[in-house]
């Protein structure tokens, strides 16, 4: 059954956001699908942005929420690395695709998700 739930409207919008649901919410093809899709969009961006703006990596912490209809919404930058390096984050992940959400109580539910992903230009 699910326990916990956050409402932040500043945030997360005006409806409740689950935080441990009964089924959580997912990536199509896993969490390396996820990973592989992110590094996809960052390679695309590093030659554009120059290196995003000097710097070879870091991580960034996100927050995110998994809509009941699978669309990613309300990203919320947790840790920095870079300000260019906060923005490929937010671009890459409101354009997935569609991720399967959240259950409760057999009811397709919002969900709030972390992130914390590694970025490491010129390494690879």
């Amino acid at each position: 059954m699910a326990q916990g739930f956050v409402i932040d409207s500043v945030k997360y919008g005006p409806d409740t956001v689950y935080i441990t649901p009964d089924q959580t919410a997912a990536f199509p093809g896993g969490k390396q699908k996820m990973v592989d899709y992110i590094d996809l969009k960052f390679d695309v961006m590093a030659e554009g942005f120059n290196d995003m703006n000097g710097a070879k990596g870091g991580s960034v912490e996100v927050s995110f929420v998994v809509e009941a209809n699978g669309r990613v919404k309300y990203v919320y930058v947790e840790k920095s690395a870079t300000p260019a390096y906060d923005e490929e984050m937010t671009r890459a992940l409101v354009t997935m695709p569609k991720w399967e959400p959240a259950v409760v109580n057999g009811k397709k539910v919002r969900s709030l998700q972390k992130l914390r992903y590694n970025l490491n230009f010129g390494q690879q």
